[in-house]
């Protein structure tokens, strides 16, 4: 390699602000730190919902005509036919990119097995980020057995035939090669990465009785166990004050019901009802001033990859209490950086946010700790570094393979 590789970041929402998605954010931090050293990406976006920087290129996925034996398929009940057509989508783009702006490599997620199905299709390699492989969320989140077996099949294929894998938790990337052995696909554990120029407002040192979680109102987000655990705490702390913010998707019941937001507080004692703020899905700048007025955040999910609502949780100087589980249990230590709990666990939780409330010291330490470490390890500029020396190292190889007088 004789220049910086010019890589393409596929997105669906840029600069994502907007778009209540991890992958967006986690899109938009790395490009601004591969810009801020000098390798200017190309970003591919399924939409533009803001304002995007003037020094950034983008190229919007183009709405593609379906293929008629597509439609037919897809009619027919075959989902692989959707993706497929997604797939052609970022190829479509992948070419305009390679054509303007000389593009070298495509990191996207593994969604569907939407990089295989690209991969397939362009001469750049595909490097595949890991977000939520359906290995481990089909578990929690499924969309029944035929289903998530021709999803997991997808995503299978995709690994394999992929120039790498990048991995935001040794966690997540165990998972994928317990399912699918990969010894020669080169791999690197690199984390999400979050901006934070000191700019924000912190968490305010006041006695912490005030808790924010943010995430959906479903299973996935431990919604039902949030609501459990802080009823059991306004037992023995009546001052306590919890926000809600998130989209309400229900919580699916043992009968197969869906309990939604509504019923689900409308069942709870006034006493703690009214202790209960629902603000429903909100923007990001919103969520940043609340988190600079409530001391602790709470994070109930039943499985993470490496959640960002843990990660601007940090960021604000928020003693945190999360679930030891996925990501977070490798980020976090307990007792250091943040209070953990076992997953689904109402009394552990409601026992370390009382412990919280019950001393501020712990709780400002706490939020001190996880800030640093934020600052430290998940700053756009140290990820970025890791992903270009990530990137070269398999360029360069690939050019090494390549026949005499070829490349």
């Amino acid at each position: 390699m004789t220049s910086a590789p010019r890589i393409g970041l596929l997105t669906p929402g840029w600069p994502g602000h907007n778009t209540p998605n991890g992958i967006a954010t986690s899109v938009y931090n790395l490009a601004t730190g591969l810009h801020d050293m000098g390798k200017t990406p190309v970003i591919l976006a399924r939409t533009i919902d803001g304002p995007c920087p003037s020094d950034i290129p983008v190229i919007s996925l183009p709405a593609l005509t379906w293929r008629w034996q597509d439609r037919v398929r897809s009619k027919l009940g075959d989902t692989g036919a959707v993706q497929y057509h997604v797939g052609r989508e970022v190829a479509a783009a992948v070419a305009t990119a390679i054509r303007e702006y000389g593009l070298d490599v495509l990191v996207m997620e593994e969604t569907n097995g939407w990089a295989g199905v690209v991969q397939a299709q362009v001469p750049v390699p595909v490097i595949v980020t890991l977000h939520g492989p359906w290995t481990i969320l089909k578990s929690l989140a499924s969309l029944g057995a035929a289903e998530d077996a021709r999803r997991e099949r997808r995503e299978q294929k995709g690994y394999k035939s992929v120039a790498g894998i990048i991995a935001p938790s040794r966690n997540v990337l165990t998972a994928i090669e317990n399912d699918t052995p990969l010894p020669d696909t080169p791999k690197a554990l690199i984390p999400n990465s979050f901006a934070d120029d000191g700019s924000g407002p912190l968490a305010v040192s006041l006695p912490a009785r005030n808790i924010l979680f943010v995430g959906r109102f479903d299973f996935l987000k431990g919604a039902d166990t949030v609501l459990e655990a802080f009823t059991r705490l306004t037992d023995i702390h009546p001052d306590a004050r919890l926000t809600f913010v998130g989209p309400d998707r229900g919580v699916q019941q043992p009968d197969g019901s869906v309990l939604h937001m509504d019923a689900a507080l409308a069942a709870l004692p006034d006493k703690v009802r009214s202790n209960i703020t629902y603000r429903g899905p909100l923007d990001r700048a919103e969520v940043v001033q609340l988190r600079a007025t409530h001391a602790i955040a709470l994070t109930a999910s039943r499985y993470e990859n490496l959640n960002y609502t843990l990660l601007e949780a940090m960021s604000a100087g928020q003693a945190i209490v999360s679930t030891a589980v996925g990501g977070p249990a490798e980020v976090l230590e307990d007792g250091n950086t943040a209070l953990m709990v076992p997953p689904a666990d109402p009394v552990a939780m409601a026992a370390a946010l009382g412990r919280l409330m019950e001393d501020t010291t712990l709780t400002q330490n706490l939020g001190a700790a996880a800030r640093a470490k934020l600052i430290r390890d998940f700053s756009p500029e140290v990820v970025a570094e890791q992903t270009v020396t990530f990137v070269e190292n398999i360029l360069k190889a690939r050019m090494q393979q390549q026949p005499a007088g070829k490349g």
